[in-house]
């Protein structure tokens, strides 16, 4: 047996170390419900109550700039078109199926049975908990539990506690369009090829006209795929609170921070005594809880001291941006903040996460100001957007032939970057953009 001594480098991590990078990840809210259960903890600690709590509808400016966007996802959306929904409802879905389970004749225990499987739906409206896990903690029968789930089916909105979304679009057909056999085959069992605008395979599989097809189709988009999306959610925050403001002077800007919400930190001056007079254990435990607070204390200053910093560096680097607004942001990544500041990137990684500043033209996500590469990404996606703009429906561009028509224009693109310009405009394939003349 032979031992021998090998070098190697090891990182350790403290415990302190992680504490400090999770207070700067942390949003307002998220750091004020940490410093609240801290000082559950900790009877040193104390906390101020804070002034009165500011709150600021989100301006979806930045919803409208195509330099940025991945902010589109949620703002862009048709209000009209169902596969599209969102909520600012008050009255929530577990409120409104609990109503409606009064006109029902249950027993006590079928009610709770359904209560609970209420209480497990997604916000989407979906039942994704399985009948088995629902049985075992209800010490019910699974037989029963089909019956309960069919006449939750039953209530409204239409499609609510489905598994799938074939069978959410098939119960609302059952109940609004009870003789539309084609729509429910396809709702049933072909919404793959819906998805990839196969019409014709879709008509031979069927054997019906591509005309009856495209019929069914329309009836299936003007249902609901996620029904419990009209309701609002317990848990949907209708406003955010901005880490940073930027207040514009005449000759200048200036960055403020925030903090005016987290409630301020302060000693228990009862315990500081306490520690003072006393010895052993005593003295221990509250020294320890003090070198604890000390830490808190300084790792809330040093983030603070970061999102200021990188506030001020944001309204340097895009200065065009808060003199003129959306559409004049400029190539500046997380990396070269994090060289301009001497820190890791990381750490400008967490300062930026779930933050929002605050200006003359709407609230913003910190990452909104961080792209790379903009002028001439900028140029390639929109000439892609006005080519297919103008492309013949019946005949749609491949991605392919797009990158062939850059290329005459010498924009050496290739063709999966064309394909990822094309999906970060959220705009389908080429199969998917075909239209039918009938």
């Amino acid at each position: 047996m032979q031992i021998e001594l090998t070098p190697a480098q090891k990182l350790n991590i403290s415990g302190r170390m992680i504490q400090s990078s999770e207070i700067l990840q942390m949003s307002l809210p998220e750091l004020g419900q940490y410093l609240e259960q801290l000082a559950l903890e900790n009877p040193l600690m104390e906390l101020e109550s804070p002034p009165v709590e500011y709150e600021h509808t989100v301006q979806l400016s930045y919803a409208q700039d195509d330099q940025n966007p991945i902010y589109d996802r949620q703002d862009r959306k048709d209000a009209l078109d169902p596969w599209n929904r969102g909520t600012d409802m008050t009255e929530t879905l577990e409120d409104s199926l609990f109503f409606q389970l009064n006109d029902l004749s249950l027993t006590v225990r079928q009610r709770h049975i359904m209560e609970y499987m209420i209480l497990n739906l997604e916000t989407s409206g979906y039942l994704e908990m399985s009948l088995d896990e629902i049985a075992d903690e209800t010490e019910s029968d699974p037989d029963e539990l089909l019956t309960l789930l069919s006449l939750l089916q039953t209530l409204e909105p239409d499609g609510i506690g489905a598994r799938s979304l074939p069978e959410c679009l098939c119960i609302q057909l059952k109940k609004q369009y009870p003789e539309d056999r084609v729509a429910y085959a396809i709702a049933s069992q072909h919404l793959e090829l819906v998805a990839k605008n196969q019409m014709t395979i879709l008509a031979h599989r069927l054997q019906v006209s591509l005309e009856e097809v495209l019929r069914a189709c329309r009836v299936i988009r003007s249902l609901n795929p996620k029904p419990g999306s009209c309701y609002g959610d317990r848990k949907y925050v209708s406003y955010i609170r901005p880490e940073l403001a930027v207040v514009k002077f005449s000759d200048h800007y200036d960055i403020v921070l925030n903090d005016s919400l987290l409630p301020p930190i302060r000693y228990n001056e009862e315990y500081m005594r306490m520690l003072t007079d006393s010895s052993g254990q005593v003295s221990d435990y509250l020294s320890e809880k003090k070198r604890q607070l000390d830490w808190i204390s300084q790792c809330v200053a040093r983030r603070n001291e970061t999102l200021l910093s990188l506030g001020k560096l944001i309204v340097q680097k895009q200065q065009s941006f808060f003199l003129h607004g959306a559409g004049h942001l400029k190539s500046f990544s997380q990396a070269e903040a994090a060289s301009a500041l001497q820190i890791h990137e990381s750490a400008v990684s967490r300062a930026v996460k779930d933050k929002f500043l605050q200006c003359t033209y709407g609230v913003f996500p910190l990452s909104y100001f961080f792209v790379q590469g903009l002028d001439e990404r900028d140029r390639i996606r929109g000439r892609i957007r006005e080519l297919i703009d103008a492309e013949d429906k019946n005949r749609p561009l491949s991605d392919q032939a797009l990158a062939n028509l850059l290329e005459q224009e010498h924009l050496k693109v290739s063709k999966r970057l064309v394909t990822k310009y094309r999906n970060e405009m959220r705009i389908p394939d080429s199969a998917r953009r075909r239209r039918y003349n009938l």
